[in-house]
């Protein structure tokens, strides 16, 4: 529905890429290969869907890849996630990634440097607006490229990102026929699988998701999503930590924040260390492990604190940030205040109002 004849796309596809110097996939093998990717996988494959949101199929394919256990990447055009933002926001919380993929999915050869900005930028502004933290990764419509575009691409701070592997599901086959054409071309190495969850004939290729990685796993081979290169993987967001000083006989409340949205459950380790107040003496022995689920990006950890008779200046504890799975540390240390309960804040309420007696 939204691509060009297909005999002369994706020859040309293949030229712009080798005259033009991307770092992108290509079934010619721009992908540098790379036999070892994983202790134990054939190789790793990263499925990835284009033109959507669309309300009934995308939602149809989220559950498709639940059932299934693999994460995928999404590239949305801006239109589409305008016209319909809840769609959009179902994909990020269902903890999938998202990536810009233009704005009225417009050939890019034909555009401007500047209209080629303006739609990445009035895509990214929708996206934002539905509640999504987009990737900085892009794919041109039909993988079409020329100078103009990759500059503008590059300037925005994208990262273009093709693919090794097409389904050519806009273009004809049943189910069946879809995933064996995906699985033809499976080679050792890194994979970027092409499909749509936006076109006409999308509910077909959604229905070979499954066959697709049954088969695929069988023969070893491991599913991933994109890193920040646009290569199979996942991103790394940095964690950092914010602490709401707590009353004794309260709690502190800290809070985690991730910059950006991984693709994939999370984790780190947050542990008590005694500063001005004492672990054991003022809290008891506090050690936890917060877990982010994919398509979370917020957590918040709760500190019980003990309480004394004794009155008492605020008091500051140490919060240590360890053992990161999938994470970057943004800072390895939090403050904490303790205040004492006798010198909490305490709210005056106003009295009765005064009324004048005063003759008038």
């Amino acid at each position: 529905m939204l691509r060009p004849a297909a005999p002369l796309l994706r020859p040309l596809a293949l030229v712009l890429v080798a005259l033009l110097g991307l770092s992108i996939a290509s079934p010619a093998g721009a992908m540098p290969p790379e036999r070892v990717t994983r202790a134990g996988c054939t190789g790793v494959v990263a499925l990835t869907f284009d033109d959507g949101p669309s309300r009934t199929t995308t939602r149809r394919l989220l559950r498709v890849l639940h059932r299934a256990d693999v994460p995928a990447t999404f590239f949305m055009v801006g239109q589409r996630v305008a016209a319909d933002p809840r769609a959009a926001r179902e994909v990020e919380r269902a903890g999938f990634l998202t990536a810009n993929h233009s704005w009225a999915h417009r050939d890019m050869r034909t555009q401007s440097y500047r209209e080629v900005r303006q739609s990445l930028r009035a895509t990214r502004r929708a996206m934002k607006r539905a509640g999504l933290h987009p990737t900085d990764l892009m794919r041109p419509p039909y993988g079409a490229l020329a100078p103009p575009a990759r500059r503008a691409i590059r300037d925005a701070g994208y990262v273009p990102v093709m693919w090794s592997a097409d389904s050519l599901d806009w273009q004809s086959g049943d189910a069946q026929q879809i995933a064996r054409r995906i699985l033809s071309e499976l080679r050792p190495g890194r994979n970027i699988v092409l499909q749509h969850d936006g076109v006409n004939r999308s509910p077909i290729s959604v229905a070979a998701v499954s066959q697709v990685v049954r088969v695929a796993k069988r023969r070893g081979y491991c599913f991933t999503a994109l890193n920040e290169r646009g290569r199979p993987g996942f991103p790394t967001p940095t964690v950092t930590a914010v602490a709401k000083d707590g009353v004794e006989g309260g709690e502190a409340v800290v809070r985690l924040t991730l910059d950006k949205a991984p693709g994939r459950d999370t984790a780190l380790s947050v542990e008590a260390a005694s500063g001005t107040a004492s672990v054991g003496a003022d809290l008891p022995p506090f050690a936890t492990r917060v877990e982010f689920p994919a398509g979370r990006l917020t957590a918040k950890v709760r500190i019980p604190i003990g309480t004394d008779a004794v009155v008492e200046p605020t008091e500051h504890l140490t919060l240590r940030l360890r053992h990161p799975e999938g994470l970057a540390l943004g800072q390895e240390t939090v403050q904490v205040g303790i205040v004492d309960a006798a010198a909490a804040v305490r709210i005056d309420l106003p009295g009765p109002p005064f009324l004048s007696l005063a003759r008038r």
